[in-house]
Formats: structure tokens, sequence, C-alpha cells
């Protein structure tokens, strides 16, 4: 995508006004956001690699299929992607909190960036094979379950608490556009240059990242470059588990997060099977399904401000899982429409929206609410914690997907999951859970 086009893109967003007040009593405008120049830096460097992932979500995704022709396989890998964010985020939450932030999220880029690389060499001198594709990606996500809590930590010392909402808002909407742009060229991509050379495009935006983030200009505290030990490291940790422990709100955004990542696994685990299995199509559906739910969560980040000023944060979770839970049921309406192309395809399309509109509106007011709820002190420490609690039932019920393919069909469990889902989220709305 061409320079000119991107800045066309944020110019439109940008003259978008939002009614929201400011601490100044003024109008906010999403230029008002844009207009802060290292935030600005960010959103670059997530816009270029948001762009490779799009394109390297399709093209890794088929190759999972592709070499296992396995639906438990599938979600056996995304079990292998969530299990660092487990194991060792929380204690990456703490050793961050003792560095360079900045730093920390250039060498996970840059990391990252080789890894992928090497992935790339590795398939097309065809030594890929199912193993070689876990071990990948345990390395890639044990480097995010650092960057992660890095990042977050890093956007209090950029913006004033006033932007976090409408920059939370910016930046997924731009990226969405991104997104959207990539996953429509991934077909492309991958007819001309292969599944290695879609895989070797992430590998660079990895790079063009890190050299934009390394030109952030962040004033980090002093006490932050302090030399570690074990017993300072047991004590931040400590820390951070004390200030949850002391936060309802915290802890209801913890349980909501293993909550929402439980309930999706079907679909994050399952896309190809849904494809091909119940839809009865091939990678251009999945193609279609990936644009759609990413038109969806940009939609849903870009009407987020407009949704906060009439629902609170309770109300947004609850009607935004018992959206996801009736849209992933929707799925299974795959096997009626089999056969007629129109008809899938409109179903796909329709659904996959409306699951990533909801799960867009769940997952900004989790992110909001944590910011607004964590002094900066804490934030890569309870962030982290929480990125581990959100993920901790993933792979537990990614495994359990798996084993359930076996005696049960596809469908069978998108609808079984999806009544799941709708019942705990009105549970939550009955036992009037706070989360703000």
């Amino acid at each position: 995508m061409s320079y000119s086009k991107y800045n066309n893109i944020v110019r439109r967003i940008s003259n978008i006004k939002v009614r929201q007040t400011s601490k100044g009593g003024s109008t906010m405008r999403y230029k008002d956001i844009f207009l802060q120049k290292e935030y600005r830096k960010v959103l670059v460097a997530n816009v270029i690699s948001r762009f490779g992932d799009s394109i390297d979500s399709i093209a890794f995704t088929w190759l999972v299929y592709q070499v296992t022709g396995s639906a438990a396989w599938s979600a056996a890998m995304f079990a292998m992607n969530q299990l660092p964010g487990v194991l060792v985020q929380p204690f990456a939450g703490a050793l961050v909190e003792g560095m360079n932030k900045k730093r920390v999220t250039v060498a996970a880029d840059v990391i990252r960036g080789i890894v992928v690389a090497g992935l790339a060499i590795l398939y097309f001198l065809g030594k890929v094979n199912p193993w070689v594709m876990v071990a990948f990606t345990l390395i890639i996500s044990t480097v995010e379950a650092f960057c992660g809590p890095a990042s977050m930590a890093l956007i209090p010392r950029l913006i004033a608490p006033e932007y976090y909402e409408h920059a939370t808002s910016l930046n997924s909407s731009i990226c969405t556009v991104v997104q959207l742009i990539g996953l429509g060229a991934a077909g492309v991509v991958i007819g001309k240059l292969g599944i290695e050379g879609a895989i070797a495009i992430d590998a660079v935006t990895f790079f063009g990242s890190a050299f934009i983030r390394l030109t952030l200009r962040v004033k980090e505290e002093k006490q932050e470059t302090k030399q570690f030990s074990f017993a300072s490291y047991l004590e931040v940790l400590k820390g951070g588990v004390q200030y949850l422990k002391e936060s309802s709100i915290v802890k209801n955004l913890c349980m909501m997060g293993v909550l929402a990542n439980a309930v999706i696994v079907p679909i994050n685990s399952l896309q190809s099977p849904i494809i091909n299995e119940v839809m009865g199509q091939g990678a251009e559906l999945m193609s279609a399904f990936g644009v759609a739910l990413v038109a969806g969560m940009g939609a849903g980040s870009f009407a987020f401000p407009a949704i906060s000023k009439k629902l609170s944060a309770g109300k947004k979770i609850v009607w935004g899982g018992v959206g996801i839970g009736i849209c992933m049921a929707s799925y299974s309406l795959g096997n009626i429409c089999r056969g007629q192309v129109v008809a899938v395809y409109a179903l796909t399309i329709i659904v996959s929206f409306l699951l990533g509109f909801f799960a867009s509106v769940i997952s900004a007011t989790a992110s909001v609410a944590l910011m607004k709820e964590v002094t900066q002190e804490y934030l890569a420490r309870v962030g982290a914690i929480f990125g581990a609690a959100a993920s901790a039932a993933t792979p537990a019920a990614s495994l359990l997907v798996g084993a359930l393919v076996v005696p049960f069909s596809t469908s069978q469990i998108l609808v079984v999951s999806g009544a799941v889902c709708v019942i705990l989220f009105l549970g939550i709305a009955a036992a009037k859970v706070r989360f703000e």
C-alpha cells in the first residue's frame, strides 16, 4: 500500500469528531490523538506490523492444515500459541518493570523477525513438519509474552489518560483498514510468492516496526535501570499480585478475560475445519472469513467511543459475550447452505463481521478499563498477570476442542459452545459483576 493512500485514510479518520469532553472541557477529535507525535510513531509501527501479520495469518493457518490435514492439529497449534502467555507472561511482566520498555519492544520485533524469516527458509527447503511449527510458535509466543506488558506500560508514558479510549479506537481503526488490505492481498501474494514468500513479508514488517519504535522518545524512570536480583524480582512480582488482590474490579476483569478467551477457542482453533468441513469451501472462503472478521473488529473499535457513552462497561461485556455466542452457533448453519456458494459466502461474511464487532467491543472495554484502574507503576506487572489470566483457559480449551472433534462434528461443537457462551455471559449480568 502506498503512503499516499495511507495518508488519505488517516486524514478521513482524523476529521471525524467524537463527542466526548476532555479534561479541558473541549470536544475531542480523532485528530487530537493522532497529532500526539510519539504515539503517532506507535501507530505507524503497528500499521506496518499488522499488514505483515494479516498476510501471514492466512499463510500460516492454511499451512498448518495443509501440512497436517488434521483439525486436531489445528486446535493443538492454537493451544501451543497460547501456552507461553500462561506460563511466561506473569514472570515476564515483573522483569519488564525493571527494563527499558522501548528497548524491550524493539528487541521483541527484531527477534520475531529473525524467527519468522527462519520459518520461511525452512519451508522453502521442504523441512517444515508439525513439530517444527510447534517449536517456532512457542518461540514467537514467548517473545510476545515480554512485548505485551512492555507495550501496555509504554502507552501511559506517551499520552494522557483522557486520550486512552480514543487512542485505542484510532489504533484499532487504522490497523483494521491496513489488515483488510493485507487479507485481501494475501491470496495474490501466496499465489505469486508462495507460502514462504508471504511469511517472509511478515518478517520484513517486524524489522520495519522495530526501526520505527527505536526512534521513540520516552522518558523512563531511573529506578527501572537498577541492578537485577532474584530477591528484587520476587518482590516486584509479589507487589503486582498484591495490587491485583486489593482491586475487585481488576480481579473481575481478569476473570472475564479467562471466560472470553475460553469461549472463543472453537472459532480460533477450528477456522480451517469450519471452512472446509462445515461450509464445504477452500482457502478463498477463509480469506473472506478473515476480511469480514477484521472489518467487524474495525467497526466495533471505531464505534467504541459512541457505545461507551450509552452503555456501562458491564453491559458492553455482557452483550458482547451474548453476541459472540449467537455468532458461534450460527456458523453451524453452513450445513444447511452447503453447496449453495452465494448463501455460504453471505452467511460466513455476515456472521464473521458481527463476531468481530462484538469481540472488538469486549477487548477495547477491558483494555481501557485496565489502563484507567491501574497506576503506571504497576501497569506492566498487572497487565502481564491479566494477560496470563486471559490466556490461562485457552490451551486447556483448545486441547479439549481437539479431543472433541473425534467423537463430535465441528457443527455440533459450535452449537454447544455458542449456547454455553450465551448462558455464561447472561450469568455475569444476573450476578451484577462490576467492571468499572
